[in-house]
Protein backbone atom coordinates (compact mmCIF):
# COMPACT_ATOMS: atom_id res chain seq x y z
CA UNK A 1 0.00 0.00 0.00
CA UNK A 2 1.10 3.54 -0.74
CA UNK A 3 -0.26 6.33 1.43
CA UNK A 4 0.20 10.08 1.05
CA UNK A 5 -0.95 12.36 3.84
CA UNK A 6 -1.58 16.12 3.35
CA UNK A 7 1.04 16.75 0.68
CA UNK A 8 1.81 20.36 -0.22
CA UNK A 9 4.40 21.43 -2.78
CA UNK A 10 5.26 24.97 -3.86
CA UNK A 11 7.71 26.62 -6.23
CA UNK A 12 8.17 30.18 -5.10
CA UNK A 13 4.72 31.54 -4.35
CA UNK A 14 2.95 29.09 -6.66
CA UNK A 15 1.28 26.07 -5.06
CA UNK A 16 1.47 23.06 -7.39
CA UNK A 17 0.10 20.45 -4.96
CA UNK A 18 -2.38 21.69 -2.37
CA UNK A 19 -3.06 19.46 0.67
CA UNK A 20 -3.38 16.15 -1.23
CA UNK A 21 -4.05 12.88 0.59
CA UNK A 22 -4.62 9.48 -1.01
CA UNK A 23 -4.18 5.75 -0.54
CA UNK A 24 -3.23 3.42 -3.41
CA UNK A 25 -3.59 -0.33 -3.06
CA UNK A 26 -1.58 -3.13 -4.70
CA UNK A 27 -3.67 -4.98 -7.23
CA UNK A 28 -5.39 -1.76 -8.28
CA UNK A 29 -4.99 -0.06 -11.67
CA UNK A 30 -5.25 3.70 -11.12
CA UNK A 31 -5.44 6.25 -13.91
CA UNK A 32 -4.92 9.97 -13.23
CA UNK A 33 -6.56 12.66 -15.34
CA UNK A 34 -6.80 16.43 -15.34
CA UNK A 35 -6.10 19.45 -17.54
CA UNK A 36 -2.60 20.71 -18.26
CA UNK A 37 -1.10 22.23 -15.12
CA UNK A 38 -3.44 20.34 -12.79
CA UNK A 39 -0.51 18.86 -10.84
CA UNK A 40 -0.54 15.29 -12.15
CA UNK A 41 3.18 15.00 -12.96
CA UNK A 42 4.14 16.91 -9.82
CA UNK A 43 2.12 14.49 -7.71
CA UNK A 44 3.90 11.57 -9.39
CA UNK A 45 7.27 13.17 -8.61
CA UNK A 46 6.31 13.53 -4.94
CA UNK A 47 5.00 9.97 -4.66
CA UNK A 48 8.21 8.58 -6.20
CA UNK A 49 10.61 10.75 -4.19
CA UNK A 50 11.88 12.79 -7.14
CA UNK A 51 10.63 15.91 -5.34
CA UNK A 52 10.08 16.44 -1.63
CA UNK A 53 6.92 18.06 -0.31
CA UNK A 54 7.14 21.11 1.93
CA UNK A 55 4.43 19.49 4.03
CA UNK A 56 3.09 15.97 4.34
CA UNK A 57 4.41 12.44 4.42
CA UNK A 58 4.49 9.41 2.10
CA UNK A 59 4.57 5.77 3.18
CA UNK A 60 5.31 2.63 1.19
CA UNK A 61 3.68 -0.02 3.30
CA UNK A 62 4.54 0.88 6.88
CA UNK A 63 7.81 2.67 5.99
CA UNK A 64 8.23 6.38 5.30
CA UNK A 65 9.52 6.83 1.75
CA UNK A 66 12.65 8.74 2.84
CA UNK A 67 13.70 5.90 5.17
CA UNK A 68 13.76 3.13 2.53
CA UNK A 69 17.31 2.38 1.24
CA UNK A 70 17.78 3.23 -2.44
CA UNK A 71 18.84 -0.33 -3.45
CA UNK A 72 15.65 -1.67 -1.87
CA UNK A 73 13.51 1.00 -3.50
CA UNK A 74 15.06 0.32 -6.92
CA UNK A 75 13.73 -3.24 -6.79
CA UNK A 76 10.27 -2.18 -5.67
CA UNK A 77 9.53 1.01 -7.64
CA UNK A 78 9.94 1.94 -11.31
CA UNK A 79 9.07 5.22 -13.01
CA UNK A 80 8.47 6.06 -16.66
CA UNK A 81 8.59 9.83 -17.08
CA UNK A 82 7.75 11.96 -20.11
CA UNK A 83 11.48 12.44 -20.83
CA UNK A 84 12.38 10.00 -23.60
CA UNK A 85 15.77 11.19 -24.85
CA UNK A 86 19.10 10.04 -23.43
CA UNK A 87 22.31 12.11 -23.23
CA UNK A 88 24.45 9.21 -24.49
CA UNK A 89 24.33 6.72 -27.34
CA UNK A 90 22.95 3.32 -26.36
CA UNK A 91 21.36 0.46 -28.20
CA UNK A 92 17.77 -0.55 -27.47
CA UNK A 93 19.01 -3.63 -25.57
CA UNK A 94 21.31 -1.47 -23.43
CA UNK A 95 18.46 0.91 -22.53
CA UNK A 96 16.27 -1.96 -21.37
CA UNK A 97 19.18 -3.48 -19.45
CA UNK A 98 19.27 -0.28 -17.36
CA UNK A 99 16.18 -1.68 -15.68
CA UNK A 100 18.21 -4.64 -14.48
CA UNK A 101 20.97 -2.57 -12.85
CA UNK A 102 19.56 -3.13 -9.32
CA UNK A 103 20.08 -6.88 -9.74
CA UNK A 104 23.74 -7.23 -10.74
CA UNK A 105 27.02 -5.53 -9.87
CA UNK A 106 29.28 -5.49 -12.93
CA UNK A 107 27.91 -7.59 -15.75
CA UNK A 108 24.37 -8.81 -16.46
CA UNK A 109 23.74 -12.52 -16.16
CA UNK A 110 22.17 -14.63 -18.88
CA UNK A 111 18.93 -14.42 -16.88
CA UNK A 112 19.07 -10.60 -16.91
CA UNK A 113 19.48 -10.69 -20.71
CA UNK A 114 16.60 -13.13 -21.01
CA UNK A 115 14.34 -10.88 -18.91
CA UNK A 116 15.27 -7.83 -20.99
CA UNK A 117 14.42 -9.70 -24.20
CA UNK A 118 11.12 -10.93 -22.74
CA UNK A 119 10.14 -7.36 -21.87
CA UNK A 120 11.11 -6.11 -25.33
CA UNK A 121 9.00 -8.86 -26.87
CA UNK A 122 6.07 -7.92 -24.65
CA UNK A 123 6.01 -4.38 -26.10
CA UNK A 124 6.71 -5.53 -29.65
CA UNK A 125 10.29 -4.23 -29.88
CA UNK A 126 12.45 -7.36 -29.73
CA UNK A 127 13.50 -7.08 -33.38
CA UNK A 128 14.83 -3.57 -32.58
CA UNK A 129 17.18 -4.74 -29.82
CA UNK A 130 20.34 -3.89 -31.79
CA UNK A 131 19.09 -0.54 -33.09
CA UNK A 132 20.48 2.73 -31.79
CA UNK A 133 17.93 4.16 -29.34
CA UNK A 134 18.41 7.67 -30.76
CA UNK A 135 17.28 6.48 -34.20
CA UNK A 136 13.81 5.46 -32.98
CA UNK A 137 10.56 7.36 -33.36
CA UNK A 138 8.86 8.87 -30.33
CA UNK A 139 6.41 5.99 -30.06
CA UNK A 140 9.17 3.40 -30.37
CA UNK A 141 11.15 5.16 -27.63
CA UNK A 142 8.10 5.03 -25.37
CA UNK A 143 7.81 1.29 -25.87
CA UNK A 144 11.51 0.73 -25.15
CA UNK A 145 11.33 2.74 -21.93
CA UNK A 146 8.24 0.78 -20.93
CA UNK A 147 10.22 -2.42 -21.47
CA UNK A 148 12.95 -0.94 -19.24
CA UNK A 149 10.62 -0.33 -16.28
CA UNK A 150 9.00 -3.74 -16.75
CA UNK A 151 12.45 -5.32 -16.62
CA UNK A 152 13.17 -3.39 -13.44
CA UNK A 153 10.10 -4.80 -11.68
CA UNK A 154 10.42 -8.34 -13.05
CA UNK A 155 10.08 -10.61 -10.05
CA UNK A 156 12.92 -12.75 -8.76
CA UNK A 157 12.03 -16.32 -7.71
CA UNK A 158 10.01 -16.39 -4.48
CA UNK A 159 9.62 -12.58 -4.52
CA UNK A 160 6.04 -11.79 -3.50
CA UNK A 161 6.68 -8.20 -2.37
CA UNK A 162 4.50 -5.31 -3.47
CA UNK A 163 5.77 -3.52 -6.59
CA UNK A 164 5.03 0.10 -7.53
CA UNK A 165 4.83 1.19 -11.18
CA UNK A 166 4.42 4.88 -12.14
CA UNK A 167 3.84 5.88 -15.77
CA UNK A 168 3.55 9.50 -16.91
CA UNK A 169 1.69 9.63 -20.24
CA UNK A 170 3.21 6.35 -21.47
CA UNK A 171 1.12 6.18 -24.67
CA UNK A 172 1.08 9.81 -25.85
CA UNK A 173 3.17 9.03 -28.96
CA UNK A 174 1.57 5.67 -29.81
CA UNK A 175 -1.03 4.92 -32.45
CA UNK A 176 -4.48 3.80 -31.31
CA UNK A 177 -3.70 0.06 -31.67
CA UNK A 178 -0.65 0.23 -29.41
CA UNK A 179 -2.39 2.57 -26.97
CA UNK A 180 -4.96 -0.11 -26.20
CA UNK A 181 -2.41 -2.92 -26.30
CA UNK A 182 -0.02 -1.25 -23.84
CA UNK A 183 -2.73 -0.07 -21.45
CA UNK A 184 -4.26 -3.55 -21.41
CA UNK A 185 -0.88 -5.14 -20.69
CA UNK A 186 -0.11 -2.67 -17.91
CA UNK A 187 -3.54 -3.19 -16.36
CA UNK A 188 -2.87 -6.93 -16.20
CA UNK A 189 0.30 -6.24 -14.18
CA UNK A 190 -1.76 -4.83 -11.31
CA UNK A 191 -3.11 -8.31 -10.60
CA UNK A 192 0.46 -9.42 -9.77
CA UNK A 193 0.54 -7.60 -6.41
CA UNK A 194 1.53 -4.38 -8.15
CA UNK A 195 0.30 -0.84 -7.57
CA UNK A 196 0.00 0.83 -11.00
CA UNK A 197 -0.35 4.63 -11.28
CA UNK A 198 -0.79 5.94 -14.85
CA UNK A 199 -1.24 9.54 -16.01
CA UNK A 200 -3.30 9.85 -19.19
CA UNK A 201 -5.34 12.48 -21.03
CA UNK A 202 -7.85 10.18 -22.73
CA UNK A 203 -11.05 9.99 -20.68
CA UNK A 204 -12.41 7.10 -22.76
CA UNK A 205 -9.31 5.00 -22.02
CA UNK A 206 -9.90 5.61 -18.32
CA UNK A 207 -13.58 4.65 -18.65
CA UNK A 208 -12.60 1.44 -20.43
CA UNK A 209 -9.58 0.25 -18.43
CA UNK A 210 -9.21 1.97 -15.04
CA UNK A 211 -10.27 0.37 -11.80
CA UNK A 212 -9.78 3.68 -10.00
CA UNK A 213 -9.67 7.21 -11.40
CA UNK A 214 -8.08 10.22 -9.73
CA UNK A 215 -9.27 13.52 -11.21
CA UNK A 216 -7.09 16.56 -10.49
CA UNK A 217 -7.52 20.30 -10.95
CA UNK A 218 -5.49 23.23 -9.64
CA UNK A 219 -3.21 21.01 -7.55
CA UNK A 220 -6.05 19.25 -5.75
CA UNK A 221 -7.81 15.91 -6.07
CA UNK A 222 -11.40 16.69 -7.03
CA UNK A 223 -12.47 13.10 -7.64
CA UNK A 224 -11.17 9.71 -6.49
CA UNK A 225 -13.03 6.47 -7.08
CA UNK A 226 -14.47 4.15 -9.71
CA UNK A 227 -14.52 5.74 -13.19
CA UNK A 228 -18.29 6.05 -13.64
CA UNK A 229 -18.64 7.86 -10.32
CA UNK A 230 -15.73 10.26 -10.86
CA UNK A 231 -16.03 11.04 -14.58
CA UNK A 232 -19.52 12.49 -14.49
CA UNK A 233 -20.92 15.15 -16.79
CA UNK A 234 -20.77 17.83 -14.10
CA UNK A 235 -17.18 16.96 -13.11
CA UNK A 236 -15.96 17.04 -16.71
CA UNK A 237 -17.75 20.34 -17.35
CA UNK A 238 -16.14 21.86 -14.27
CA UNK A 239 -12.60 20.56 -14.77
CA UNK A 240 -12.24 20.54 -18.57
CA UNK A 241 -14.63 23.35 -19.47
CA UNK A 242 -16.58 21.34 -22.04
CA UNK A 243 -19.91 19.53 -22.17
CA UNK A 244 -19.62 15.77 -22.64
CA UNK A 245 -22.23 13.34 -23.89
CA UNK A 246 -22.26 9.68 -22.99
CA UNK A 247 -23.41 6.56 -24.76
CA UNK A 248 -23.12 2.84 -24.05
CA UNK A 249 -20.61 0.87 -26.12
CA UNK A 250 -22.59 -1.85 -27.92
CA UNK A 251 -19.82 -4.42 -27.52
CA UNK A 252 -18.53 -3.88 -23.98
CA UNK A 253 -21.49 -2.21 -22.28
CA UNK A 254 -19.18 0.50 -20.92
CA UNK A 255 -19.84 4.22 -21.03
CA UNK A 256 -18.18 6.13 -23.87
CA UNK A 257 -17.77 9.91 -23.87
CA UNK A 258 -18.47 12.10 -26.88
CA UNK A 259 -17.80 15.83 -27.18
Amino acid sequence: MLKADHLTFKIGQKTLIDDVSLTLQPGEFTMVLGPNGAGKSTLLKLLTGTEKPQQGQIWYGDQPLHSIPLPTMARQKAVLSQLLSLPFDLSVAEVVMMGRYPYFELNPTSRDKQIADECLELVGMLTFRSRAFASLSGGEKQKVHLARVLAQLHRQPADDSTKYLFLDEPISALDIHFQHQIISQVRDLAAQNMMVFVIVHDINLALQYAQRVILMDNGRIVGNGVPNEVLTQSAIETVFQLTPYFMTHPGTGRRVMLV
